[in-house]
């Protein structure tokens, strides 16, 4: 099982690779978010982290410039794609789970200041590496390349 503390401890290992500390400190992932109110960083660009319970089961990047309202919000403009407006009245909670990502319970994102965005693809691409996650195709290990 792939928990956020595995995540965080793989991303603490790409930055200690790959982050020049005369860049000052990191960015640090988010609190999880429950579909409720704003995501966290969603006007920056970065990474995130697709949760079922307590388990990661994709991780992505939203580097793009956007558009609309998302202009230049890579991470907002990338997330709306799994979540709706919540229609029903009965609960509390603002968004939902697109149909095909029911099960996700919360994301957590990873935002970077504008000159170090490219970094995230980078991210993307070392987390799905090493932890494998279920959903992700791509970049994925494979015996060849173990």
């Amino acid at each position: 099982m792939i928990s956020e503390d595995l995540l965080k401890s793989k991303t603490r290992e790409f930055f200690n690779l790959f982050w020049n500390p005369l860049n000052g400190q990191p960015p640090e992932w988010s609190n999880h978010w429950y579909f409720e109110h704003t995501i966290e960083n969603h006007d920056e660009r970065g990474c995130y982290a697709l949760f079922v319970d307590k388990k990661v089961v994709y991780i992505g990047v939203g580097i793009g410039q956007g558009s609309g309202q998302y202009q230049n919000c890579g991470l907002g403009y990338r997330l709306k794609r799994y979540w709706k407006v919540d229609k029903d009245k009965t609960t509390t909670k603002k968004y939902k789970p697109r149909d095909n990502w029911e099960k996700v319970t919360s994301i957590l994102t990873i935002g970077f200041k504008n000159e170090y965005y490219p970094l995230a693809a980078a991210l993307e691409i070392f987390l799905i590496n090493a932890l494998n996650p279920e959903k992700n195709t791509q970049h994925k290990k494979t015996p060849n390349n173990t």
